[in-house]
């Protein structure tokens, strides 16, 4: 499934989802709203192996399951095998996803960013050495916290309570690439989030 086409959906909050995305499909079913699993042909999400640059991912969610860790823009391709994966998959039942990041530009620099109900997004990538090494780096982070606080505060403190809210998230992609030559490449792949 290619990210442009998951772009192109009806997003929650203006944010893309890629696991919702993938629960589109035919044989995917979601786990109920509020959780970022997935039943694929009557499995249950624990039998599902989900893989980040071929790391595996064992908690797909933010914010009780209301979004995934997958930041859209980071994202080259999205591959859902339903049956007859390989041995090399082995121990789940259900289905293999793997999500591969983009590799970043070696031509030149580029930039992209967004700004949304719940959160904003920046993607920067381009060339280190043109045409030997690239990077790309991207980064989300929600402000739900700083939306709600007030109104939590104030209600909080109609019932006499101190409570300071820390209603966010955030994740952080990164990749280094370099082009040993035309048939060997070395990859660095990093993810650092949480809620």
């Amino acid at each position: 499934m290619p990210v442009e086409n998951i772009k192109k959906l009806p997003a929650l909050l203006g944010e893309v989802d890629v696991l919702k995305a993938i629960q589109l499909l035919p044989g995917v079913m979601s786990s109920g709203e509020g959780s970022a699993g997935f039943y694929v042909r009557g499995g249950g999400p624990d039998q599902n192996l989900v893989l980040l640059d071929e790391a595996v991912v064992y908690n797909t969610g933010h914010l009780l399951g209301f979004f995934s860790v997958f930041n859209a823009d980071a994202i080259k391709n999205v591959t859902l095998t339903k049956g007859g994966f390989p041995a090399r998959y082995g121990g789940r039942l259900s289905s293999v996803l793997e999500i591969n990041m983009k590799e970043g530009n070696m031509k030149e620099f580029k930039g992209e960013g967004s700004i949304g109900l719940i959160s904003s997004k920046l993607t920067l990538e381009g060339p280190i050495k043109t045409d030997k090494t690239s990077f790309i780096v991207s980064a989300r982070r929600t402000y739900a916290d700083l939306i709600f606080k007030p109104i939590i505060k104030s209600a909080a403190a109609d019932e006499g309570a101190q409570i300071s809210p820390k209603l966010y998230f955030y994740d952080l992609n990164a990749k280094l690439q370099h082009k040993i030559n035309d048939k060997h490449r070395v990859f660095l792949s990093m993810y650092s989030g949480a809620d």
